[in-house]
């Protein structure tokens, strides 16, 4: 009775873990597929509507590092074909997910630099024509005070 309660325990880590594993692939796919549109608008979309895509990621990144957890504390002995081949997918879809995280870090930091360069030009500009009207006044003051 003992060895059936040993496979009971086995069988029953074995279907806790595939559905662990499942639901990662789900959210993972969820990630992957809230990411693709993102990424496919990135250029049009505003700076914050891409702060508020990092925070719902981030939701569904917490929810996955839960359920990793969860995996942990079963026994790693529940683990058999079907659930290798559900982590293999998890692996798949997080290896998209990384390449399109990379190129959104591209984007956000090709913006950052446009608007470092843009308000390096404009403070250029203002301290140039601070300059040049600072030289024109001097002149015109220079000139008064000869005239007088």
């Amino acid at each position: 009775m003992r060895s059936d309660k040993l496979f009971q325990t086995v069988s029953n880590n074995t279907s806790q873990l595939q559905e662990i594993l499942n639901k990662e692939l789900e959210y993972f796919t969820a990630v992957l597929q809230f990411s693709q549109k993102f990424v496919r608008q990135i250029n049009t979309l505003p700076v914050s509507v891409l702060a508020d895509m990092v925070k719902y990621r981030q939701e569904w990144i917490d929810k996955i590092q839960q359920l990793e957890e969860r995996r942990k504390t079963i026994n790693k002995k529940g683990e058999d074909a079907a659930s290798e081949e559900i982590i293999k997918k998890i692996s798949k879809t997080a290896e998209k997910l990384v390449k399109i995280d990379e190129r959104i870090y591209e984007n956000m930091q090709q913006r950052k630099l446009k608007i470092a360069q843009e308000h390096s030009e404009v403070a250029g500009e203002a301290a140039y024509t601070r300059k040049q009207m600072g030289k024109k006044g001097q002149t015109s003051r220079t000139l008064d005070i000869v005239q007088e």
